[in-house]
């Protein structure tokens, strides 16, 4: 059952027969005939098949979630007895948003592993919702996002600040520093719906009263740092992503009056999972460097 499982979770996640095949290391028309006796055990069909695409029936869907769990329950419980049996080594898959993954979680990252060099970890970089997804999944054993999230499945804990700022191209002329509402005028270059720096750029937006009229959409912050230093617009931005332009005098920074947000950081961590050894002494970096 548990390969009858494993098949079915490749050609779900491949969405190909031909590379579900190769991966799991037997033929298409195998692959085939263990998905029929999948269907034929549960009497339903799970895929809806065409010479183009694989996607899930409604059945499908339901037995995709919960052999996901089943086999990352198996993973869990193979990495626990070999903690028992051989010590703390082993992988750790971890998560994070852009911000801390690109600027702060190398170096995080470097002190963990001089301190346990037998732990392997695995680092996914998304958007904060999509790593809080894939926790809530149990497709990562911890996430570190950029802002607040509700779900009763997972449990998210503040451990760090970071500083927001405007930041502007050089050349740029502030010609009315007691009114902001110039700033409405400029093109502004913010990250994509799901982002932490989405998240605290809206509220800039509300609770300031700054209205642009022209938004770009970029889904990376190295991206949107060129492209204001290039003159295409201006942006919001962590403090900690720009510290270096800052210092080198590639871009500028402008600060608005009476307004100053800091946003946090939070590790998440899905709360139907046990907690393992490895798991615990990352947190606890995580901790110590707060």
């Amino acid at each position: 059952m548990d390969r009858l499982l494993n098949i079915f979770i490749t050609v779900v996640e491949e969405k190909n027969l031909t590379r579900a095949g190769d991966k799991c290391f037997i033929t298409q028309s195998a692959i085939s005939q263990n998905l029929k006796l999948l269907e034929k055990k549960y009497n339903a069909q799970l895929l809806n098949r065409t010479n183009k695409q694989i996607s899930l029936t409604k059945a499908g869907e339901i037995l995709y979630v919960h052999a996901r769990q089943i086999i990352n329950q198996y993973t869990l419980a193979e990495r626990l007895i070999y903690e028992l049996q051989e010590g703390i080594s082993g992988p750790l898959n971890i998560g994070s948003g852009f911000t801390f993954g690109e600027y702060l979680l190398p170096d995080l990252i470097s002190k963990f592993i001089t301190k346990h060099p037998k732990i392997r970890p695995k680092i996914t970089i998304k958007n904060s919702i999509r790593i809080a997804n894939q926790v809530k999944e149990n497709n990562l054993d911890i996430g570190i996002i950029e802002r607040e999230v509700t779900d009763d499945l997972i449990q998210a804990t503040p451990f760090a600040e970071d500083d927001m700022v405007i930041i502007v191209p050089t050349n740029f002329i502030n010609n009315d520093k007691d009114n902001i509402s110039y700033l409405s005028d400029k093109t502004w270059i913010i990250r994509e719906n799901g982002s932490g720096t989405r998240q605290v750029t809206d509220n800039m937006f509300n609770n300031t009263g700054i209205n642009p009229t022209n938004i770009l959409e970029f889904g990376s912050t190295q991206i949107i740092k060129e492209a204001v230093r290039k003159g295409l617009g201006v942006s919001y931005i962590s403090k900690v992503a720009v510290q270096n332009e800052l210092k080198k005098g590639m871009i500028k920074s402008l600060s608005l009056d009476n307004y100053k947000d800091t946003r946090k950081f939070y590790y998440v961590i899905n709360k139907s999972q046990p907690s393992t050894k490895i798991l615990e002494m990352f947190i606890n970096t995580i901790n110590f460097k707060s």
